[in-house]
């Protein structure tokens, strides 16, 4: 059992179990009795996948009897819900069971540190340690019981999310928009939000489904064919994806074309430094677009690279300067607001910058070409056996092409995997993952033919070909 880049993940009823969620809730709880972080007991939560309130029941009841005071929530929330609410009820940490993104089979145990926020290195390495001293037999020390209740703590997240935008404005421009919680425990969030004005909402995949209709729940255009077909047929102006847990976006303009996480990045940076005279740093990925680089050329803002994983943006954020931090996978987070990635808010975003702009979807992401030029971008996951990963990795850390898909290398850069610089922006990243046998491929490029040409060629890089 190990954090990966946000938290522990397992198959359900295989490794991630009732006994091993009640033996992480304990280390869970020694690293609060020893680290002593600011703040009051342990907030739990919960997605909609199969056996998440039964492994959120366990955590709670564990931590209750190892002495942390602990608040269930009383139905499924999103993960950004949940750390507002530690956030907001200056409460030590919080547990979300959640799988996120991922395939129906998974669930997962994320911690949320008590500033809000995805947990940083130091605190899953704290609490890996106390885990493993557990697994090896070390006692812990008895202590008496603490209490255990059943609370709201979804309602505060949404009356704090009203503050962040100009939503009067919002319901009443009238426009229509399609939500599609992908049967994710965002559902009814935008819908709830957007009530009340002339904005219509077509709410779609809000029912609990564990097996999230036969896709993943991710906000990609493979899985948002209903969202694409529902835009169309409804004459709407924009549809807006969350995935299982809603800390990520995805949308689809109203021709019904599929907007991925790059361009509302791109998108929500230029409206909030344009049109809300907003200023800071700017955060990004490494395998996140050099359309955030153009603009904070343009607009004159500092840009700073990380590793995957929000976790490293959280860092930067609870520095303070920061205006906005974005990774590839569709997790946002802007300043006044918790270090944290969040869909929902990105979508009330899209929502705005369409508001006081008075444009469509499709027209600002060409206000935003208009300054980048054209990028296009696309990822895919090779699975391996996991007997070809070892091989495979090494390939990855050490191959030294100067050519690829006919474009010269002009850099390499190692910082997470392997990123491959062309000229004109492009760019073609390999990385290998840490806790299955899959090497993610990734590539951007000046058009969708060029894209593909560089992920061929990644792929027969990682294959040895």
């Amino acid at each position: 059992m190990r954090f990966g880049t946000d938290g522990w993940r397992g198959v359900i009823d295989d490794d991630f179990n009732e006994a091993n969620v009640r033996l992480v809730a304990r280390a869970v709880a020694e690293y609060l009795h020893s680290a002593k972080p600011e703040g009051h007991g342990v907030l739990v939560g919960y997605d909609n996948r199969l056996k998440s309130e039964v492994f959120a029941r366990v955590a709670t009841e564990e931590l209750a009897r190892c002495g942390i005071p602990t608040v269930l929530s009383e139905s499924s929330l999103s993960s950004p819900a949940l750390s507002f609410a530690v956030h907001h009820r200056k409460a030590q940490g919080g547990v979300m069971i959640t799988a996120s993104h991922n395939p129906p089979q998974f669930n997962g145990f994320k911690f949320k540190a008590n500033y809000g926020g995805s947990a940083l290195p130091e605190i899953t390495e704290q609490i890996e340690a106390h885990l493993q001293r557990i697994l090896a037999g070390e006692q812990v020390a008895i202590r008496a019981p603490a209490e255990l209740r059943t609370e709201n703590l979804t309602t505060e997240y949404l009356q704090h999310l009203k503050t962040l935008v100009e939503l009067p404005r919002i319901l009443d421009m009238g426009w229509k928009v399609v939500t599609d919680a992908m049967h994710g425990s965002g559902a009814g969030y935008l819908r709830t939000l957007l009530q009340g004005g002339r904005t219509q909402v077509i709410p779609i995949r809000e029912e609990r489904d564990t097996q999230f209709g036969g896709v993943n729940p991710e906000p990609i255009a493979p899985n948002l064919g209903m969202l694409m077909e529902t835009v169309v047929r409804e004459g709407a102006d924009i549809g807006i994806a969350l995935d299982g847990d809603a800390d990520r976006v995805g949308a689809v303009d109203e021709q019904g074309n599929f907007v991925d996480s790059h361009r509302i990045f791109a998108i929500t940076l230029y409206h909030l430094v344009k049109r809300r005279g907003w200023r800071g740093r700017v955060v990004k990925t490494i395998s996140t677009t050099n359309m955030i680089d153009a603009l904070c050329r343009h607009f004159g803002l500092p840009l700073t690279v990380t590793p995957i994983g929000f976790k490293y943006i959280c860092e930067n954020m609870l520095q303070g300067d920061v205006l906005i931090g974005g990774e590839e996978s569709g997790g946002i987070g802007i300043q006044h607001h918790i270090p944290e990635r969040d869909g929902v808010l990105m979508g009330l975003m899209l929502l705005e910058a369409m508001t006081l702009s008075g444009k469509r979807l499709s027209e600002l992401v060409q206000e935003v070409f208009d300054l980048t030029g054209e990028h296009h971008y696309n990822r895919i996951d090779l699975h391996l056996e996991r007997e070809e990963m070892p091989a495979a990795r090494e390939r990855v850390a050490q191959t030294e092409a100067r050519e690829i898909a006919g474009l010269p290398v002009r850099a390499i850069d190692r910082m997470d995997g392997t990123k491959f610089l062309f000229e004109n922006s492009a760019w073609l990243l390999l990385r290998a993952s840490g806790t299955e046998p899959v090497v993610r491929i990734y590539a951007e490029a000046s058009s969708p033919d060029l894209v593909r040409s560089l992920l061929t060629a990644g792929e027969a890089l990682v294959r040895g070909e």
